[in-house]
């Protein structure tokens, strides 16, 4: 399978997913141990995560799980995990799991999810790397967010596989060509944590559509969403250009990915002085992640 063994899985922490959503994650784990692939995802016990995991190990499977002890994520640290990876920060954390993997899958989740998967379309877009991704796009969840991506400037097509079932997923990996990149390996890969969380009240103002501009954006609301800062957050919406990431968002919100909550972590509007303005009025938000995202342990 074009030497794809190492499949890095995003997906959401939430432990208030549809059933669908929690069936789907059993089924991957469970796919992932049958065809001899070694898993690498977040190493927590909570929502999908907690359950895609387990399912592997009960099938059999190796799984790798890394999560950083900054975020306070170790209490929730699913035991008996094949290899437990513990990192500083959220972007260790993604990049370890980025430069582990062989190809990257998403399921369902929130933001982090999203951030992660952007992740890996912005540095593609960049050519600083060979791996695709696969979008699972159980019950239409990226119905709204496919399009919007492939409508943006600068998203490059070779990296972003849509599988609308888990039976697509193992085929669309078999048949996929790696863009022919060389040097694709990098010591630094770009991230915008410390440029959101740096010392300032100055808002964040997102006015132009693109994979870079929404992975900064998303980036941003996660962490919030975490307390990592209070910076204001807006979408100039000109022209619908972010309609298609906004309808995502409330879907995401519906499907409890996000909670309602997360809907007041930034602000639309077409007109930027007004932006601005109510950006300069927006109030902290408070979002208690054990009990209004993770809920109980899943995977237990």
């Amino acid at each position: 399978m074009n030497n794809i063994n190492m499949l890095t899985v995003y997906l959401g922490s939430s432990g208030h997913a549809r059933p669908v959503f929690k069936d789907s994650a059993r089924a991957l784990g469970a796919m992932i141990a049958r065809e001899g692939k070694h898993l690498v995802y977040g190493g927590m016990d909570a929502g999908l995560m907690g359950l895609l995991a387990k399912s592997a190990l009960d099938h059999g499977g190796r799984v790798t799980g890394i999560i950083p002890r900054k975020i306070k994520d170790s209490e929730r640290i699913l035991p008996d995990l094949s290899e437990t990876i513990l990192v500083e920060e959220l972007c260790d954390r993604k990049k370890r799991m980025f430069l582990m993997a062989d190809a990257v899958l998403a399921l369902p989740g929130g933001f982090g999810t999203l951030d992660e998967s952007l992740e890996i379309l912005y540095w593609g877009g960049l050519k600083m790397h060979r791996k695709p991704l696969v979008l699972i796009n159980i019950e239409g969840y990226w119905d709204d967010l496919i399009p919007y991506l492939q409508g943006l400037e600068d998203f490059d097509p070779r990296y972003l596989i849509v599988a609308q079932t888990l039976n697509e997923l193992f085929p669309a990996l078999q048949s996929w060509s790696a863009p022919d990149i060389p040097h694709a390996t990098h010591d630094h890969y770009p991230h915008f944590e410390d440029e959101i969380m740096r010392n300032t009240s100055e808002p964040i103002v997102i006015d132009k559509a693109s994979v870079e501009n929404t992975y900064f954006a998303i980036c941003a609301m996660g962490l919030k969403q975490l307390g990592k800062h209070g910076r204001g957050i807006g979408l100039l919406n000109t022209g619908g250009q972010f309609d298609g990431l906004i309808a995502w968002l409330k879907r995401a919100a519906q499907e409890r990915f996000i909670t309602e909550k997360c809907l007041q972590l930034f602000t639309v509007d077409t007109d930027e002085a007004r932006l601005r303005e109510t950006l300069r009025a927006q109030k902290p938000v408070h979002i208690d992640l054990h009990g209004e995202k993770w809920g109980e342990s899943e995977a237990v």
